[in-house]
């Protein structure tokens, strides 16, 4: 059972090489459910947009195609960088030039963590993300990454660099409900370790993990998936947010950024927008109150690879 932490504790992945310990992780699964379940998920054909993002100086994420020439990702991927490279589909791409959501201060509790890179050559094999922007809250989202992945019972443990899936429900906000939005991972085995919704966790519950940073958060909208948010951090209420069991899931919504995001990126460029309930704050209830994760009380892991700050 995780107990409350004082203060908060930033942590950075590491680049991942022969004489560093290594971070750069992407999700943890159920440890009573075959990877290849998360692997399956995350092949589909809908979840082609989310690929590997690598800045200037070498730190590995995630980003998202949402128009040919334009790729989303977290804005802390794009800290100190120059440059970016994106590789989806099995092709690289060089990046034009990159932006920070100007609301981006460093702290991921603070939301409006953004970025966006203009490739140099559009990507024609693979169909932008559509947006969403309608309500998230009691939702099943599906989240996208690439990277190390382990299990609820180990945390990160392994590098094979596949994209995989896990699906979790919205059930959180981090207090900044027009900002953020998560879900905590519940663990099979033990009630104790659930902080929100409900203790029973789905099929493919997991956890993101760093090397998920600018990975998609996807929704349904009827019967196509659309990205909802951009995956931004892993916290915990036990000191150490490794994405084991009772970890939290922290990404940032579209909707919030979506103004910036068209004064970027030519309107006609961007994938129909899926409006669900129409353009709007997000507002979550905590469906859970058993513990109250604020910055104060959370150790908090931004996903990107890297070498320790």
């Amino acid at each position: 059972m995780h107990t409350a932490k004082r203060g908060l504790v930033a942590l950075f992945g590491m680049v991942a090489s022969a004489t560093l310990t290594v971070s750069p992780f992407g999700a943890t699964i159920r440890d009573d459910v075959p990877d290849s379940a998360y692997l399956a998920l995350g092949a589909l054909a809908d979840f082609t947009p989310v690929g590997v993002f690598v800045n200037s100086w070498g730190y590995t994420g995630c980003g998202i195609l949402i128009a040919p020439d334009w790729v989303l990702t977290a804005a802390h991927m794009l800290d100190a960088a120059t440059s970016g490279t994106f590789t989806i589909n099995g092709t690289a791409y060089t990046s034009s030039s990159i932006f920070r959501d100007p609301g981006w201060t460093g702290n991921v509790f603070a939301g409006n963590d953004f970025g966006l890179m203009h490739l140099g050559t559009p990507v024609t094999n693979v169909t932008p993300a559509a947006l969403y922007t309608g309500t998230l809250d009691g939702q099943i989202a599906t989240y996208v990454g690439y990277g190390f992945t382990g299990t609820g019972l180990t945390g990160w443990r392994t590098l094979d660099n596949q994209r995989r899936a896990f699906q979790n429900v919205i059930d959180g906000n981090f207090n900044v409900p027009a900002l953020l939005f998560g879900s905590d991972f519940d663990n099979p085995h033990a009630t104790n370790d659930s902080s929100w919704g409900s203790v029973l966790p789905l099929l493919l519950e997991g956890c993101v993990a760093p090397g998920d940073s600018g990975g998609g958060v996807f929704v349904t909208n009827g019967s196509q998936y659309v990205l909802a948010g951009v995956i931004s951090f892993v916290a915990a209420t036990d000191g150490n947010a490794n994405a084991d069991y009772g970890d939290f899931s922290g990404a940032d919504s579209i909707a919030s950024a979506l103004p910036w995001i068209n004064s970027i990126v030519p309107e006609p460029s961007i994938s129909a927008l899926a409006l669900g309930g129409g353009f709007m704050a997000l507002g979550f209830r905590r469906l859970n109150k058993r513990r109250r994760l604020t910055p104060e009380t959370a150790s908090v892991q931004t996903l990107r690879g890297g070498r320790t700050l």
